[in-house]
């Protein structure tokens, strides 16, 4: 399994709620840069934005807690050594 492969469900959470990376940035206001970390390094520096996330989504902070979680695994499993 790729690192691609392993990134679609943080991608997928992304495109459902916000339509892409770029507009998740900017309707948080933050870089596309720092989207992307969220995704390839730091999945919890999403939930910084969970009360806007959830109060102008659909979605819950339950599921978003649990994209977090399971990005921060797969994480672990292609590197088994990090820390997050």
């Amino acid at each position: 399994m790729g690192l691609g492969e392993i990134q679609e469900g943080m991608k997928d959470y992304i495109r459902k709620h916000f339509g892409s990376q770029k507009q998740c940035a900017e309707e948080l206001g933050v870089s596309e840069k720092t989207v992307g970390n969220w995704m390839a390094k730091n999945p919890s520096g999403i939930l910084k934005h969970a009360r806007q996330i959830v109060e102008t989504k659909n979605t819950t902070y339950l599921q978003l807690h649990g994209e977090v979680e399971y990005r921060e695994h797969e994480l672990k499993e292609i590197d088994p050594i990090r820390e997050t």
